[in-house]
């Protein structure tokens, strides 16, 4: 069954059925469209993606400079959070391999709750 993806922006029919199908091809065709052109830049920019992706790991948030710093190969310079000197490497709050120790995960009752369907 085709949904007349245009319908949402109009409360009533104001265009016949005929009309509604173009309407519909034709935002079809530009979402195809899109996706297509996305899936390309993605690709062809694969390597800078995952030098981003990353720096997002390992920092959570970047400005637009340290972006364009990781892009061009420069290292990410932030003070360090804890004034122990033991490393030069700013401390991240994203954990590295989320394997805690069985002494460091909480015990009993915290294990997911069946939500109410609705």
């Amino acid at each position: 069954e085709e949904v007349f993806l245009g319908h949402s922006v109009s409360q009533h029919k104001n265009v016949s059925d005929a009309t509604a199908k173009i309407i519909d091809d034709e935002i079809r065709l530009l979402i195809d469209n899109a996706e297509s052109e996305a899936k390309r830049i993605l690709t062809e920019n694969i390597d800078e993606l995952h030098t981003v992706t990353n720096g997002l790991l390992e920092y959570e948030t970047l400005s637009g400079a340290e972006v364009e710093n990781l892009l061009k190969g420069l290292p990410i310079d932030r003070p360090d959070s804890d004034d122990t000197g033991s490393s030069n490497r700013p401390r991240s709050s994203v954990p590295s391999s989320g394997k805690a120790n069985k002494k460091d995960r909480p015990s009993g009752g915290m294990e997911p709750e069946p939500q109410p369907q609705g």
